[in-house]
């Protein structure tokens, strides 16, 4: 039996989000993401008529206490667009979720001891004709799509959701490069991915045995009347280890006694006649029943 108590696991997962759109050659490419400056999570740039597919990328570096299976399910919730100055002009929430085909999922190759999953799935966003992710986007506008993730990992019941906003720009499907004019404007940060990260709190299952009970904490529930107890605290899982150290060390010193008992030889009895053993039991008998000045009961306890 461990004697650590159950507390809940907090890991911090990284996500990538790359879109990929279909090129001339037949070959799916990553899209650019388009930041205004280093702070700003970024805006793809889409093309109008061109299939697109969706690469994800989810890390951590908690080594082997998380282990991702596999992406299970991703789905494309709500479409927003606002304006520059981000004020809402349309938005389709309320509408029944669109769930994406995961056509793979695979566990990249170690890196620091934990492995990434990574899954590329079809990207398909249209769910009525007037959606705003099917025309072409004014300028200064984005189109805010909620994008969750469900990702299989061990010891975990079910899928964990993660759930993020990425921003897209739908441009018209011959636009490309800006070109010369390009030179003499300010640089932009250029990125093909957006990243997000999350905290993930892992909740051990409640154990109804009484040898687990203990091991769950109470120190961050409220108990009625604590705050009689000021500043004090009472002690955690030290005292039972101080508890199994004594006891270790008591059956340590009842093993040296034997052995130093055994080291000088067999007993043997003196001799004597059996009426002389017969007064000595009788004696210890007369004092173990004579009753002591203080009747109080003793309990030895360590």
């Amino acid at each position: 039996m461990s004697n650590e108590l159950i507390v809940d696991e907090r890991h911090d997962v990284i996500a990538r989000i790359e879109l990929q759109e279909m090129t001339a050659t037949g070959k799916y490419e990553p899209v650019e993401c388009r930041k205004a400056n280093l702070s700003d999570p970024g805006a793809f740039i889409l093309h109008l008529g061109v299939q697109r597919r969706l690469r994800l990328i989810f890390s951590h570096s908690s080594g082997k206490q998380l282990k991702f299976k596999r992406v299970s399910e991703v789905k494309i919730g709500s479409l927003r667009e606002i304006d520059a100055g981000g004020r809402l002009i349309t938005t389709s929430s309320g509408r029944k979720s669109s769930a994406m085909r995961v056509l793979t999922s695979k566990l990249s190759p170690p890196r620091h001891e934990s492995r990434p999953v990574e899954a590329l799935t079809t990207f398909e966003t249209s769910m009525s004709d007037d959606d705003p992710i099917d025309r072409k986007t004014p300028t200064g506008n984005r189109i805010i799509i909620s994008l969750t993730v469900g990702i299989e990992c061990e010891r975990v019941c079910e899928p964990i959701p993660f759930s993020m906003d990425i921003a897209v720009e739908v441009h018209s499907r011959n636009s490309g490069n800006p070109g010369w004019f390009a030179m003499f404007t300010p640089a932009k940060p250029m990125t093909t991915a957006s990243y997000g990260l999350f905290e993930l709190v892992l909740t051990p299952a409640v154990r109804r045995g009484r040898r687990s009970q203990w091991k769950r904490t109470s120190a961050q529930v409220y108990i009625r009347g604590e705050e009689i107890l000021g500043g004090w605290r009472p002690r955690g899982v030290s005292l039972l280890q101080d508890f199994h150290a004594f006891e270790t060390k008591l059956a340590d010193k009842v093993d040296l006694e034997v052995a130093r008992f055994r080291s000088k030889g067999s007993f043997e009895l003196r001799e004597g006649s059996d009426e002389e053993y017969r007064k000595l039991l009788e004696y210890c008998l007369r004092i173990w029943r004579t009753p002591t000045k203080f009747h109080n009961s003793y309990v030895l306890s360590f």
